[in-house]
């Protein structure tokens, strides 16, 4: 997207780190206009694939992975190719704090069921099902972007899906 939830959430936590990872160029430079303007100190950029970082940050790093509107990669041949995979949650629970949190949207129903496939299969993450969570809903906290706006131009339904680390 443009990194509207990175700005919305730096601001808002101005004592908090964030970091934002896309490979497209233009997202970052976009992101990087609305650092620069608002003079935003608390947003690190990597402006490549996040499989090249990941490896990097240290165990127990972070208490929440926000994931909006990933590519789907809706052709059978093309699922390797989806960020949600089983390597990339072993990298998600290890960077990830103990009750540490996934945040997951998307319109595109293959990718709802990957997503609740992939979840599945594991034990290190549960499913938060109380209250407000049970509810499949956007926390307000959470702007939409512009692929979200888009779906719901469309009129498509934004699923979303909090995990738990155990």
């Amino acid at each position: 997207g443009n990194g509207e939830n990175l700005v919305n959430m730096s601001l808002k936590k101005p004592n908090d780190q964030f970091i934002g990872c896309d490979a497209y160029t233009n997202g970052c430079v976009k992101l990087l206009k609305q650092i620069v303007t608002q003079n935003i100190k608390n947003i690190k950029i990597w402006p490549d694939d996040i499989h090249l970082i990941i490896k990097k940050i240290k165990k127990n790093f972070f208490d929440l992975v926000l994931i909006l509107q990933p590519d789907p990669w809706p052709k059978k041949k093309h699922k390797k190719r989806r960020l949600i995979q089983q390597n990339f949650l072993d990298d998600i629970n290890f960077i990830l704090k103990c009750n540490g949190r996934v945040i997951i949207s998307t319109d595109h129903s293959k990718m709802k069921s990957w997503i609740l496939e992939q979840f599945e299969l594991r034990n290190d993450f549960s499913r938060e099902s109380d209250s407000f969570f049970s509810k499949n809903k956007q926390p307000n906290w959470i702007k939409n972007t512009k692929y979200m706006n888009k779906a719901l131009m469309n009129n498509k339904e934004v699923n979303w899906f909090f995990f738990k680390k155990n």
